[in-house]
């Protein structure tokens, strides 16, 4: 491997663990508002719809409702059931049932 590539990632992953471990150092022995508290804890949820939600609609361009199917199935799915597997299998039918017939 040419030693210029390995410099990059290596360089690339020194500045990501320096950006990963300031704040952690940074605030250490300090409270944390509630309400900063309570939306550090939201903002991975909303930042994971925000990047999953075009790839549903764009995973069928031909039907981009069967994405749409499967999203509200799971949705509808894991509200009452434990677990990942139900929700997933239940998702992945939705899409196939609505590629398949409609």
């Amino acid at each position: 491997m040419d030693k210029t590539i390995m410099a990059v990632i290596i360089g690339g992953a020194i500045v990501n663990y320096v950006i990963r471990v300031a704040p952690v150092l940074l605030s250490k022995g300090r409270r944390m508002p509630p309400f900063l508290a309570t939306f550090l804890n939201i903002m991975p949820v909303a930042a994971l719809g925000a990047l999953i939600f075009p790839g549903i609609i764009e995973s069928f361009p031909e039907k981009p409702i069967a994405g749409i199917a499967g999203v509200f199935v799971a949705a509808l799915v894991s509200y009452f059931a434990d677990g990942l597997v139900f929700p997933v299998v239940a998702a992945i039918a939705a899409s196939w049932f609505t590629m398949r017939f409609f």
